[in-house]
């Protein structure tokens, strides 16, 4: 009787216990609001873009919560550092130094480079139409990829770097240079596409992996296995189950891991 009472009072225990919430784990992404198509705000100050979709839909494929801060692109790698964001979702080339400083994966974006000039310019990207022309570009964090460009177009034409590619295109518009080159994707959703009376692109797009590495990736600090693991098992998921195509479609009317 004694041993029933007590086999009676454990299974009350167990089933008369409050329910314990399953808890999901957090996943805290930064990316640059002012990344057009791939980072940005909407009038109402709420972040979109290609990467803000991207990262939910990863999330959702290893079911863990999205937490997507706006951080601007000067204060990004310090704020992965200091641990207020886990990962960097926002284009970051995967460059022989900063995977020597990080741990990254991916690639989850294979990116061209291509020119943007004025719309009424006769540039088709071939040396005759730049020789002695000014060419914008970006600072970019890979030494390589700068002195690829110095290199390739250094040669016939005055290289001018600038600390942000949108102030490149303003000196683009004022006539301060004749061509910019960047990356195609950013060139032609934030200005070509809905600009076509200022600008336009021209010649080829191009794969340079001095410039742009092997691709582009999600930066975690240097040794996170365990978000470099669960992020790989989520990139593998949704371009298997087709949410990465219909993402990238949806921003540039094509796939983005298949160039």
């Amino acid at each position: 009787m004694k041993k029933l009472l007590m086999t009676a009072g454990l299974l009350c225990a167990l089933a008369c216990a409050p329910h314990t919430a399953y808890s999901k784990d957090t996943l805290k992404v930064g990316m640059d609001p002012l990344y057009a198509p791939f980072s940005f705000q909407t009038p109402d100050g709420k972040l979109t873009g290609f990467d803000f979709e991207i990262s939910n839909a990863l999330c959702d494929a290893i079911d863990v919560n999205c937490d997507i801060k706006p951080i601007p692109y000067d204060g990004s790698m310090s704020a992965l550092q200091s641990g207020q964001i886990d990962a960097l979702i926002n284009t970051y080339a995967m460059t022989k130094e900063r995977l020597e400083q990080y741990t990254m994966v991916g690639p989850y974006i294979k990116p061209t480079a291509r020119l943007l000039v004025a719309a009424e310019s006769t540039i088709d990207g071939t040396e005759a139409t730049l020789t002695g022309k000014v060419l914008g570009i970006e600072k970019s964090s890979s030494a390589d990829g700068n002195r690829w460009v110095h290199e390739t177009y250094g040669k016939y034409m005055t290289v001018q770097e600038y600390d942000q590619i949108n102030d490149a295109v303003l000196d683009l518009k004022a006539g301060r240079v004749e061509a910019v080159f960047a990356d195609e994707n950013q060139l032609f959703f934030a200005y070509a596409k809905d600009n076509p009376k200022d600008f336009k692109l021209a010649g080829e797009g191009k794969f340079i992996p001095e410039y742009f590495g092997l691709g582009q990736g999600f930066v975690l600090r240097k040794g996170d296995e365990k978000w470099a693991k669960q992020l790989q098992i989520a990139l593998d998921l949704i371009v298997k189950n087709g949410r990465y195509d219909q993402i990238s479609r949806k921003y540039f009317g094509r796939n983005l891991l298949s160039n």
